[in-house]
């Protein structure tokens, strides 16, 4: 599966999702731009998912016309450590199916 992660997202973080092609904003230029710009981009790029710690995405954008699925991580602080723990969640999604246009929430149990 193709993977954006967001600007806000550690690029560690890519290391952590094992079989998937996985690249940051940063990686290809695109760290300027804004979330519907962005989502756009992803759009293009022919990404599946998009995957951000932006718990105001879901709610600024209308993720039901996308042509990809928006994953937001709700761990307790956005650190690489914080974000690893979650991975298993995310992990388990991808394997279940995500659904373009669909957004989906990974909270840490602890927040």
């Amino acid at each position: 599966m193709r993977i954006l992660l967001d600007h806000c997202v550690d690029i560690r973080l890519k290391n952590h999702l094992p079989g998937h092609e996985v690249l940051h904003t940063k990686e290809l230029g695109w760290e300027d731009l804004t979330n519907g710009k962005l989502l756009s981009a992803a759009e293009d790029g022919q990404f599946a998912v998009f995957l951000t710690v932006d718990k105001n995405l879901r709610f600024q954008q209308n993720i039901a016309k996308r042509k990809l699925a928006v994953v937001t991580l709700v761990p307790l602080f956005t650190v690489i450590e914080q974000l690893v723990v979650l991975i298993p969640a995310v992990l388990e999604l991808f394997e279940a199916g995500v659904l373009d246009g669909k957004s989906y929430v990974i909270p840490d149990e602890k927040s």
